[in-house]
């Protein structure tokens, strides 16, 4: 199955590349291109602003996307905004909350966080005098929720949350997390950049009231991101323009009353054309047996890793990715010359730098997977390894 899927990302049929940064983005496979391409050659219009076929056929495409978005959480599309991305997504909901925080209250967030997830909190609480506290991370790399039901009690507004962590890989308890959150009438918004790829998300179970993710995350382009939200008039709009209005007058203006209100301007209509594409390849293929897979190369990855005296940092029960360190080595110069070997993985703080720091490394290299990624990349990598400790030595 592995190299039929392979087949079809057309910048993975050069051998010598193996892509192992699927969790920074993935590739995207060859009918996400065709439909970027067919959209364009056969005439491009705005949506909502014409009755001629162009203009017909991105309205549709906005359906489309809403409607397939829909299907992957198991939600109502009424529910679905698109955005740009996951930290749109959180920004739009951290925008919204500015006239709603009082001085004295607390936004609750956990130190696994990808910066997205962290700093539009660390403003909002800067701009309203609210305070922000903190999960922390357990010697395991797990959420340390001991004393979670203290801070949700503590005049708590809201609590932002990973589904994965993009450092660890650990993939968190979410449904207890809003459950408990509920409990206690606080709004719970869950960053799943990093889970939607790699297992089944359902909202309907998780009963949170915003998820946010990237559609370059699940094999489709850049730019296109989108937002659940349980009830849209929680929110107010991060912009306002065209498209989200019934009127406007000299000293005033109506808003739609639905979800469209939250997407001013011209939609970028080439990330939903490829959206919709990837959404509709990705429920083509059996993402049971493709999780399933990810998983066991994530096992042989750590092998690998581990047998050459590397630290895995991560959670070992990841489904997708592995964060290593070297006793020895840089995580850039180990980055590096794997990048001379045409092997791609991803080193730094992965915009997690609170994260790195609650388990006492600087830096470390990730190496994640994909649907695309076979035995025989894990087995380059392996190769690329060994020559990391005859090159740096």
């Amino acid at each position: 199955m592995e190299q039929t899927l392979k087949s079809y990302f057309p910048a993975l049929q050069n051998d010598e590349t193996v892509y192992l940064d699927s969790a920074s983005s993935c590739q995207v496979p060859q009918r996400v291109i065709d439909s970027i391409s067919k959209y364009l050659s056969e005439g491009h219009g705005n949506a909502h602003r014409g009755m001629y076929p162009f203009s017909e056929k991105a309205e549709s495409l906005l359906f489309q996307c809403r409607e397939k978005l829909a299907h992957l959480l198991n939600t109502r599309s009424k529910n679905i905004l698109l955005t740009k991305s996951t930290t749109e997504s959180i920004n739009l909901v951290a925008n919204s909350f500015r006239n709603k925080i009082e001085p004295g209250q607390t936004l609750l967030t956990t130190l696994m966080e990808h910066h997205a997830n962290l700093l539009p909190w660390q403003r909002l609480c800067e701009q309203t005098g609210a305070k922000l506290d903190f999960i922390g991370i357990t010697e395991q790399g797990y959420l340390d929720l001991n004393d979670l039901e203290e801070k949700l009690a503590n005049n708590c507004a809201l609590f932002a949350f990973s589904h994965n962590s993009n450092v660890l890989g650990t993939t968190n308890p979410v449904a207890m997390l809003t459950e408990t959150a509920q409990k206690f009438n606080v709004p719970t918004l869950i960053d799943g950049a990093q889970a939607i790829a790699h297992q089944l998300v359902d909202l309907r179970e998780l009963s949170c009231d915003f998820y946010a993710l990237s559609g370059h995350k699940i094999y489709g382009p850049t730019g296109i991101g989108a937002l659940y939200v349980k009830q849209p008039k929680s929110l107010s709009p991060l912009l306002l323009g065209g498209g989200i209005v019934t009127r406007v007058k000299p000293n005033g203006y109506n808003l739609t009353d639905d979800i469209t209100q939250f997407e001013a301007g011209t939609p970028n209509m080439l990330g939903i054309a490829g959206l919709v594409a990837a959404l509709e390849f990705f429920f083509q293929q059996d993402r049971e047996a493709i999780f399933l897979l990810e998983r066991q190369l994530t096992e042989k990855l750590i092998q690998v890793i581990e047998s050459q005296n590397y630290r895995v940092v991560s959670d070992k029960q990841s489904n997708s990715l592995v964060s290593f360190v070297s006793p020895q080595f840089h995580s850039h110069d180990i980055a590096s010359v794997l990048a001379d070997q045409n092997i791609a993985v991803r080193a730094g703080h992965h915009c997690a730098q609170p994260c790195l720091s609650a388990i006492g490394v600087k830096q470390c290299v990730r190496v994640s997977v994909g649907m695309y990624t076979t035995d025989s990349d894990i087995d380059r990598f392996e190769q690329g390894l060994k020559k990391v400790s005859q090159i740096l030595v």
